[in-house]
């Protein structure tokens, strides 16, 4: 609001009315002109109706462009800033990208400064030309800028509900879900093979996309699933069969009805096998946790690491990573078998569980490797808490499978959070004093340094 205040009272008076006026006389031809080149544009086409543009879209970019330069008193400021803002909110809810808006504002702006110093009864000199031409600049970004804002704020609250869907999803019993939706699969395949062995003229087949489970991954699997490669596979796979092989079913052919049946047949034991992965995948998460040890997964470390750098930046309140690996664990496995691996995984997530507070957050990082988010701790304390963890490790006795009893020894490199925004950096910095703490003998921890990870703190 401050920075609107700005830029109306550093721009002479005479040139506000004339950018005003220019835009009143021009709201007409800038409105036609801006709709045709985004129509043009085959991004932005899917979200314009060339009907709606021009029954209500023009009249409404007609009415902003007045708004965005009319003299207004000082009270009429925030209504106009919080227009902007709806702008933005509204761009969001239809998932318009900001790069289309942003490319529509430079066009509307270059016409406008294009008309205004081409206009022949241009009276402004240099001095109020250059002040009009930094006022249209200024209007226009300033206006970008709290859409953008508005935008951002928008869409990460959509994302954190989506999310929260997901995770609702993810709470049901996925393993009932999961052999329904097989047995819809089958059920439809038998229903396709019913229809062919009843015959009749013209024959119809049901579509898979309209059936249970085609509706089902369409509105409820695919989001559930989303980002999964095998979600794209299995479109391809319904697309397939109801593009390809039903057509050439339905057309009657007597002879080729054995081959495309048995297609048919492969097509759908190909969709099985790729909604048993999506499942499978997904029961493991179980909405986060490593199936193995029952700990966090990586998969809510990024928002949780983002969290805590918004309280450490906004509250000044320090925590710090510790990356752990158990050393030579590839012998246990090598040794003992993947069973006694199993155990002494399950065995060290019991353990770092048991001794961290319940503020804290520990992740099977990935292999043998874990990762623990120490929250309001001084590096100090991080490293003496590491210390302390690497010293459990080594007393004590891991039970395998038929009764033997390993011991072993954990290296750990220590991260505290110094200000960097970015947590890849700091689980960077916990990796790298994680090397320099295997380097230097393996049993024991190493404090990253302020500047350097590559120049750390050695801890016994």
């Amino acid at each position: 609001m401050a920075e609107w205040r700005a830029i109306v009272a550093n721009t002479p008076t005479a040139v506000a009315q004339r950018i005003s006026a220019l835009v009143h006389d021009l709201g007409d031809e800038l409105a036609e002109a801006f709709y045709a080149e985004m129509l043009a544009h085959p991004k932005a086409k899917l979200f314009l109706d060339a009907d709606i543009v021009h029954q209500r879209l023009h009249a409404s970019m007609r009415r902003w462009l007045g708004e965005l330069f009319a003299p207004h008193p000082p009270e009429a400021l925030p209504a106009i800033v919080a227009h902007q803002r709806y702008v933005g909110e509204v761009h969001a809810r239809i998932q318009l990208p900001m790069h289309l808006v942003a490319r529509g504002a430079r066009f509307l702006k270059g016409r406008l400064l294009s008309r205004l110093l081409r206009r022949a009864d241009n009276a402004l000199d240099a001095d109020q030309t250059e002040a009009a031409l930094r006022y249209v600049n200024d209007l226009f970004d300033l206006a970008l800028e709290l859409m953008a804002e508005s935008y951002v704020r928008d869409t990460q609250r959509v994302a954190r509900t989506e999310e929260a869907f997901r995770l609702h999803a993810l709470s049901q019993n996925l393993q009932v879900e999961r052999e329904r939706q097989r047995f819809l699969l089958a059920a439809w395949g038998q229903e396709v093979l019913f229809a062919l062995h009843r015959g009749g003229q013209p024959l119809v087949l049901p579509t898979l996309r309209g059936s249970e489970f085609g509706l089902w991954f369409l509105h409820k699997g695919a989001n559930l699933f989303e980002g999964a490669p095998e979600v794209e596979l299995v479109h391809a796979g319904l697309d397939h069969i109801d593009g390809t092989l039903l057509p050439q079913l339905q057309a009657g052919d007597a002879q080729r009805q054995p081959v495309l049946i048995t297609e048919l047949q492969t097509a759908l034991d190909n969709l099985q096998y790729l909604v048993q992965m999506l499942f499978e995948r997904h029961i493991e998460l179980e909405s986060g946790r490593d199936a193995l040890t029952r700990l966090l997964n990586r998969r809510f470390l990024g928002p949780i690491l983002a969290r805590e750098v918004h309280l450490a930046q906004q509250r000044r309140i320090p925590f710090a990573l510790l990356l752990l690996d158990l050393d030579h664990f590839k012998l246990v496995n090598d040794q003992h078998g993947h069973d006694a691996g199993d155990a002494v995984l399950q065995q060290t997530a019991l353990l770092l569980l048991n001794h961290v507070r319940a503020s804290d957050f520990v992740f099977r990082y990935g292999g043998e490797e874990f990762l623990i988010v120490l929250v309001d701790v001084t590096p100090e304390q991080a490293l003496h808490h590491a210390n302390k963890l690497r010293q459990r490790v080594a007393e004590h006795g891991y039970e395998l499978p038929g009764g033997a009893t390993l011991r072993l020894t954990t290296s750990i490199g220590v991260a505290p959070y110094q200000g960097h925004p970015d947590y890849q950096y700091l689980i960077r910095q916990a990796d790298t004093a994680l090397y320099e703490a295997k380097r230097g003998g393996r049993n024991r921890v190493v404090l990253a340094d302020r500047a350097s990870a590559g120049e750390p703190t050695i801890g016994a």
